[in-house]
């Protein structure tokens, strides 16, 4: 009886080691999965994220090109910065002033364009009782280097556009 004891005694230090055999692979493969699920998981956060801030950009410069749209239409040429009475100035300034700070981020100020009916360029925004049209051609800028593949050159391409009839002025 006691050959049987010594032989258990070391049947279960080998099943003592097997299981710690099975804990460190089992501890190893969920480091994998955790690296995959959270690879995943800020790539989806992330994407989310760039889309957000596109949306609030893209709103934002659409808001600038409607309030640029309706200032225009007046005729008016109070907000011209350099006190001139330029019309155009103004016009760009108010744009500028209603875009929170993102007009010179999205694009360069001078390549605003200012259209008629037809597609044709007007210059300046047009004269009394014209129909115009305003169009911001913007890029921003990925933050996610996950939809740099999905864009080009890594950037959000959009054009914001806003038409409206000048009033007698």
């Amino acid at each position: 009886m006691g050959g049987g004891c010594i032989m258990s005694i070391v049947r279960g230090s080998g099943r003592n080691r097997a299981r710690g055999y099975l804990k460190s692979k089992i501890k190893g493969i969920a480091i994998i999965e955790f690296t995959v699920v959270v690879s995943l998981f800020f790539a989806l956060f992330l994407t989310v994220v760039d889309l957000g801030i596109y949306g609030f950009v893209k709103l934002t410069m659409q808001h600038s090109a409607r309030e640029g749209a309706r200032y225009a239409i007046t005729g008016r040429s109070d907000l011209d910065p350099d006190a001139s009475s330029n019309r155009e100035a103004a016009i760009l300034e108010k744009i500028s002033q209603s875009s929170s700070g993102l007009l010179d981020k999205v694009m360069d100020v001078q390549n605003i364009r200012v259209e008629d009916v037809y597609g044709n360029a007007i210059s300046g925004f047009g004269g009394s009782g014209d129909i115009i049209s305003i169009h911001l051609d913007c890029e921003w800028p990925s933050v996610n280097p996950y939809m740099y593949v999905l864009l080009d050159d890594g950037k959000f391409k959009f054009t914001v556009s806003a038409a409206m009839k000048n009033e007698a002025f």
